[in-house]
C-alpha cells in the first residue's frame, strides 16, 4: 500500500517539530509468553527509494532494509508456536536526524512503515495494512537531539528495534488471529526467550 505524499509529508513535519510517543518496551511476563501458536516463517522488507524527511541525513535503501530486517527477525525469531506466519514491511519514509538547534529545534528520527502478516498459505490477516509512526527512543540527547551523538545508523538501529516492539504489540492486540492465548507454546511447556535485540554499534 503506498502512501499519499500528503501522509510523508505530515509524518516528515513530526520529526521536526517533536510530535512523537514513546516506544515502552513490554513487561517482562508479556514478553516471556507466546504469541498464540506464531512461528516466524520469513521476514520480507522492502525499501524502494522511500520519502527522506526534511533534516534528515541520508542512508542507502539497503541499510533501511537490512536494519528492519535483523530488528524484527531477531524480535520474532524466540516465538515456538505450531504454526508458521511471515511479516511483510514496506518502509514508506524516514527521519536519521542531523544536528538541531538545542531547545528550539531537536528533530526526531523515525521511520513510517506499512505492515501487514500473512499465514503460510498465503493469506494476509490483517482486515487492513497498518501504518506504523516509530520515533527513537527519548533521552538524555532529546533536547540536543541525538544527531548531536549518534551516527546515522546507530540512529536507524535504535528506531528498527522500536519499531520491531510496535509490530509485537499490535500483533498480541490481535492474538486471535495466530489461534489466540490457548494456543500458546508455554501452555504445553515451552519456553518462550526474552526477545532479542539488532546490535546497536559504537552504544
Amino acid at each position: 500500500m503506498l502512501l499519499s505524499r500528503a501522509v510523508c509529508a505530515a509524518f516528515a513535519l513530526a520529526a521536526v517539530v517533536g510530535l512523537s510517543a514513546c516506544t515502552t518496551e513490554l513487561d517482562s511476563a508479556t514478553q516471556a509468553s507466546g504469541l498464540g501458536n506464531f512461528r516466524l516463517d520469513r521476514v520480507v522488507v522492502v525499501s524502494d527509494d522511500p520519502t527522506r524527511g526534511p533534516l534528515s541525513r541520508d542512508i542507502e535503501d539497503a541499510a533501511l532494509k537490512a536494519a528492519v530486517t535483523d530488528a524484527v527477525t531477531a524480535r520474532f525469531g524466540r516465538f515456538k508456536g505450531d504454526e508458521t506466519y511471515s511479516l511483510g514491511i514496506k518502509v514508506q519514509a524516514f527521519v536519521l536526524a542531523y544536528p538541531g538547534v538545542p531547545i528550539l529545534l531537536a528533530p526526531r528520527s523515525m521511520l513510517l512503515l506499512s505492515v501487514n502478516v500473512y499465514n503460510d498459505v498465503p493469506v494476509r490477516l490483517n482486515p487492513e495494512t497498518l501504518n506504523l509512526t516509530v520515533f527513537e527512543d527519548a533521552g538524555g540527547d532529546t533536547v540536543m537531539g541525538s544527531g548531536y551523538t549518534q551516527s546515522a545508523e546507530q540512529q536507524l538501529l535504535e528506531v528498527a528495534d522500536n519499531a520491531a516492539i510496535e509490530i509485537e504489540l499490535w500483533l498480541r492486540k490481535n492474538e486471535n488471529w495466530f489461534g489466540g492465548a490457548r494456543s500458546r507454546p508455554e501452555r504445553s511447556g515451552d519456553a518462550v526467550a526474552a526477545p532479542a535485540t539488532a546490535t546497536k554499534t559504537g552504544s
